[in-house]
């Protein structure tokens, strides 16, 4: 819990012990209700991905609509569909506090960006932070190729699309809807300006 009366929770990964990661999520919620935060702040900044847990889920009771995978078929020449559009559904009893502030920054990147989209999609939530999220959003879990030497490369094999068939997310990120400067005064001070401005735009 903040000075401020808010809850904070930071999420470094999406990656190792999932079912861990989702309880302690929980377990902060179930503080921040128990304190009457008049609101909460997720912070994202620094989060490598993962798999996506669909954080958003714990704080609305809403379906929120994501992308289209797919992947490109060799035969015909196109890309296509692999299953349904994806989603995050709410869990079966979800929390509700009053505001929301989702923190992003250049270092959430992969599964990150899941996140970061899905939580500004729940009702009264902002998006604070100098930059947008990395903008690197890509299918890779057929693109893992260990080659000599110990060496390990990576690569995006699918792609998101929206109904419009633009890109999803890959190229622009998860964008502040609360801009952060980068000036003399955030980059001197030894305050956390990206958290401060976040605390502001939750103060009634």
């Amino acid at each position: 819990m903040l000075n401020s009366g808010l809850g904070y929770v930071r999420i470094n990964t999406n990656d190792d012990d999932f079912d861990l990661i989702d309880e302690l999520f929980a377990r902060a919620l179930d503080s921040f209700d128990y304190n009457d935060a008049p609101g909460i702040i997720v912070d994202l900044r620094h989060n490598d991905g993962g798999m996506v847990q669909g954080f958003a889920g714990y704080l609305t009771d809403k379906t929120i609509p994501l992308a289209q995978l797919e992947y490109f078929n060799t035969h015909s020449g196109k890309f296509e569909p692999d299953g349904p559009p994806d989603t995050i559904e709410p869990v079966e009893n979800p929390y509700h506090f009053g505001k929301l502030a989702v923190l992003v920054g250049m270092g959430c990147y992969s599964a990150c960006e899941i996140e970061a989209y899905g939580l500004s999609q729940v009702p009264g939530a902002v998006v604070v932070g100098e930059f947008p999220s990395a903008g690197v959003e890509a299918e890779v879990s057929q693109g893992q190729y260990h080659l000599p030497d110990d060496m390990w490369l990576q690569v995006p094999t699918g792609r998101f699309v929206l109904p419009d068939g633009s890109l999803f997310l890959e190229g622009k990120g998860v964008a502040p809807t609360v801009r952060v400067p980068q000036d003399a005064p955030t980059l001197l001070s030894d305050d956390d300006a990206v958290l401060l401005a976040a605390e502001h735009a939750l103060r009634p």
